[in-house]
């Protein structure tokens, strides 16, 4: 009775302190403050346990965003580089850069001095016995055209060549001859192999065509028909490997001494380089042979070619380190000597064809 009446002033007090009447059940407050003073609410660890005892909820089903199938799991992740490895992945980058730049442009230089060397030594070729050769049906020789030095980084061009099997036995020089060739069509691959051979067709197609076409012209003799073609021309490289012939040698004959014995190579007639059986209008006019052999090479090595004149008469052209011949594809009787090599020398003789072409017309 005491509390209740305690309560009942305080809530009067309020009203008159201008608080909102409150409106209390005297009966209800009495029987819950009863309930608290028995216990009968209950105690705190009772409401846990009670909290415990609740369902949970059941998750929301979603689906998987498909997404997440093109990201890695986080054990694959790559790691990531610190400042200081990208600063030294970033140097090393610039230092290989740098590296392939220098080697470009020395490639580059490189390859502009021997167009110029090749353009200025073909320049000092005698023209106007090289059209009279021509004209004549003869041919022209001439040693010493461009130097030792390119005419072994051409030789090497040629072997490494032969060794990578990037040439094909040459059938027509005979399955045993040691004789392999490709043709000289320039492009980015090939040039990756022999840029020097590439660099030799190229300036002396341009430069040779360009004499004989000015010579030609002011020459008083009748000028020839057509103009050759400054800008293209039809070549080939032919690499001879005694080493190559002595294995197919030895193959079908059992016999490892044969290689210097001929017997297996068919010689070939005489002819031209032009076939006038064909129909078709052949470009061909001018041919030339630059020889690239090993020192020591001599006669008995063979290689070479052989003319015959209007008379019937043979003369020999030996296959001679940086020699070039040139004669007419038309009228110059010829054929080519078989390669034999010798034991005691490097196994290995090459030699460029070229033919220089008419100008569309």
């Amino acid at each position: 009775m005491y509390a209740k009446s305690a309560l009942a002033t305080f809530l009067l007090i309020g009203s008159s302190n201008g608080f909102s009447p409150n409106f209390v059940n005297l009966n209800t407050l009495e029987s819950h403050t009863e309930l608290y003073a028995k216990g009968k609410r209950g105690s705190m660890a009772q409401k846990r346990k009670k909290r415990g005892q609740k369902v949970a909820p059941k998750p929301i089903f979603r689906e998987r965003p498909k997404i997440l199938d093109t990201v890695p799991r986080p054990d694959q992740w790559e790691k990531i580089e610190s400042t200081e490895e990208k600063v030294q992945t970033m140097k090393k980058e610039e230092e290989e850069t740098k590296a392939k730049a220098a080697a470009l442009i020395e490639s580059q230089r490189k390859s502009v001095d021997v167009l110029t060397h090749v353009k200025n030594q073909i320049e000092l070729l005698p023209v106007i016995d090289i059209i009279d050769a021509i004209q004549s049906g003869s041919y022209f020789v001439c040693d010493s055209v461009l130097g030792d030095d390119l005419a072994l980084e051409m030789s090497k061009e040629g072997k490494y060549m032969f060794e990578n099997n990037k040439l094909e036995l040459d059938l027509g020089a005979g399955i045993t001859s040691g004789q392999y060739a490709a043709a000289i069509t320039g492009g980015q691959d090939q040039y990756v192999d022999c840029p020097r051979t590439v660099e030799y067709v190229v300036s002396c197609t341009r430069h040779l065509s360009g004499m004989l076409n000015t010579g030609l012209e002011n020459d008083e003799k009748e000028s020839l028909p057509y103009k050759l073609d400054e800008t293209a021309s039809m070549g080939g490289l032919r690499v001879f490997d005694r080493k190559a012939r002595k294995s197919s040698l030895t193959l079908l004959t059992g016999n490892e001494d044969a290689c210097n014995d001929t017997a297996d190579l068919e010689e070939k007639p005489f002819g031209f380089v032009t076939d006038d059986s064909q129909d078709e209008i052949e470009t061909r006019k001018v041919s030339s042979i630059y020889f690239m052999v090993p020192d020591g090479w001599d006669e008995s090595c063979g290689g070479g070619i052989v003319f015959k004149d209007k008379d019937g008469n043979e003369n020999i052209v030996e296959a001679k380190n940086d020699r070039l011949v040139v004669f007419s594809s038309e009228s110059s009787l010829y054929r080519l000597r078989p390669f034999l090599g010798k034991e005691e020398i490097d196994t290995t003789g090459s030699y460029i064809i070229k033919h220089l072409v008419r100008e569309r017309q």
